[in-house]
């Protein structure tokens, strides 16, 4: 199975739920950078880290020039902040041409309260957790009804906490961000930037294991890999499916019904990404 790729502006136009909800790939880009065209499933035009200080009102600008062409995703900058109205500003600007924002920074629930209010009713927010205080308010910045679905932004995580890059490190933060998710009924998390591009498939494989359903990027050339890390492969989904038609020759334990359920995801997950 593959899923055909998009241009910038297919993948930042204004999204339907399903394409926020099984996103793989959020390509985080400057918009003072030259092209925008990208693989991945949603294009993010960055105002928080990928624009230096002095240059945030002209990448606002080309942010504003970018939304005539095609409705945009911004990542803005961290709830109260100077910046963060600013951007917010923009938002409210761009209207019915921004597709949804990634919230850097966010604090807590009040945060996501905050931005939902300052923008158009039922603008998608993925909720960006960044700190160890974010990480305890995960569970409630989950359930806010304006939160579509959280992200790990392990680089501030990890310069906050003092933890490593190794996965045993950021296993308990990763596990705490799937469970708040599935808790409060949404899409599992997005995961941090892979790392070096030729580790991309593996990165995504194990935030899948830990119950992940995208990630971050910041190179094109890592876009493949995650897909194909993120996307159940042929063989998954025909294994899936024979579970599901077969009859069971004898009794059955208690596993049998979980192990169907998971199978089930499977496979209604391959279909759904089939049509993304």
């Amino acid at each position: 199975m593959t899923i055909a790729h998009t241009p910038a502006g297919a993948a930042s136009a204004a999204p339907a739920p399903a394409r926020v909800d099984l996103a793989r790939t959020w390509m985080l880009r400057s918009p003072l950078a030259g092209g925008l065209d990208t693989a991945a499933d949603v294009l993010v035009l960055d105002l928080e880290d990928g624009l230096p200080a002095g240059r945030k009102a002209e990448g606002r600008e080309r942010a504003r020039r970018a939304a005539a062409e095609s409705p945009v995703w911004l990542r803005i900058s961290a709830a109260g902040t100077r910046d963060g109205e600013l951007d917010l500003a923009l938002g409210r600007e761009l209207d019915d041409r921004l597709a949804g924002v990634v919230l850097a920074m966010c604090a807590g629930p009040d945060d996501v309260a905050h931005v939902a209010a300052s923008l158009a009713s039922g603008t998608p927010i993925v909720a960006m957790v960044e700190s160890a205080a974010a990480l305890l308010a995960a569970p409630a910045i989950a359930a806010h009804p304006a939160t579509r679905r959280l992200a790990f932004g392990t680089g501030d995580f990890r310069r906050d906490t003092g933890m490593s890059a190794e996965r045993i490190a950021l296993s308990w933060p990763r596990a705490q961000l799937v469970v708040a998710s599935a808790a409060a009924g949404i899409a599992g998390p997005v995961d941090g930037p892979c790392g070096p591009v030729d580790q991309a498939r593996d990165a995504a494989m194990h935030a899948v294991s830990m119950g992940f359903t995208g990630t971050l990027a910041l190179q094109d050339a890592a876009i493949a890999g995650a897909h194909a890390g993120y996307t159940p492969s042929p063989a998954e989904v025909d294994a899936a499916r024979s579970l599901l038609s077969a009859t069971p020759d004898g009794p059955v334990d208690g596993s049998y019904a979980p192990t169907l359920a998971r199978a089930r995801a499977l496979v209604e997950r391959a279909e759904a990404l089939a049509a993304l």
